[in-house]
């Protein structure tokens, strides 16, 4: 009886409210190019997915990952815990099943099942609690910090000349992208970029 965890897969959220606000940008830019045909046109290519990366990646939002996991560490620990020992539970009632019916004991193994009853509760409530805290407190932590990747992109692009910056995991996803140049790709020059600038979004709290 274990529950896969995975509202708590890590960098899920910041990711998809980086590549949400880069949609905007990407479509705005776009737009600028088709009415601007006679000017020339620079496209780049970022990929944001490598943006929490822990080593090569941008270092305020790595932080900001790290800080999370940190203070949801116990809780999480609590449920894979219970969930284990649920499982236990489990397996006993299982055993206890198999034994002849001379052996088989029905009170403890109703006061066996009541307790496996108990903790399931327990630890739905609790996953619950998670899954509601978690993106409440990511969304307080992550959101500064892509709003301030959003104006640090702005500013990239138009210290480099871009017309437009797609990014690579939004277009991968959907299908649309084939193929990329090695050169094409500016995800470590804008990581650079982005970890060199002055810290302008909030510290998390």
């Amino acid at each position: 009886m274990l529950w896969p965890l995975t509202f708590l897969t890590r960098h899920s959220f910041e990711m998809k409210v980086i590549s949400s606000i880069f949609a905007g940008l990407i479509l705005s830019l776009a737009i600028t190019a088709s009415a601007s045909a006679q000017a020339a046109t620079k496209f780049g290519f970022v990929n944001t997915t490598a943006f929490g990366d822990d080593k090569a990646g941008i270092t305020k939002l790595v932080n900001a990952n790290k800080q999370i996991d940190a203070e949801f560490a116990a809780r999480l620990k609590e449920l894979q815990d219970g969930n284990t020992r649920l499982q236990a539970i489990s397996n006993e009632l299982q055993n206890m099943q198999k034994l002849p019916p001379a052996q088989f004991n029905q009170t403890a193994y109703a006061n066996k099942a009541d307790e496996g009853d108990r903790l399931q509760r327990d630890l739905n409530y609790k996953k619950q609690d998670l899954e509601r805290d978690v993106p409440k407190r990511r969304e307080a932590v992550i959101g500064p910090i892509s709003s301030d990747i959003l104006k640090a992109m702005d500013e990239y692009a138009a210290k480099n000349a871009f017309t437009a910056i797609f990014d690579t995991a939004k277009l991968a996803e959907s299908g649309v992208l084939l193929t990329l140049a090695t050169g094409a790709d500016i995800t470590k020059e804008f990581v650079a970029f982005y970890n060199a600038r002055p810290a302008t979004a909030a510290a998390p709290k």
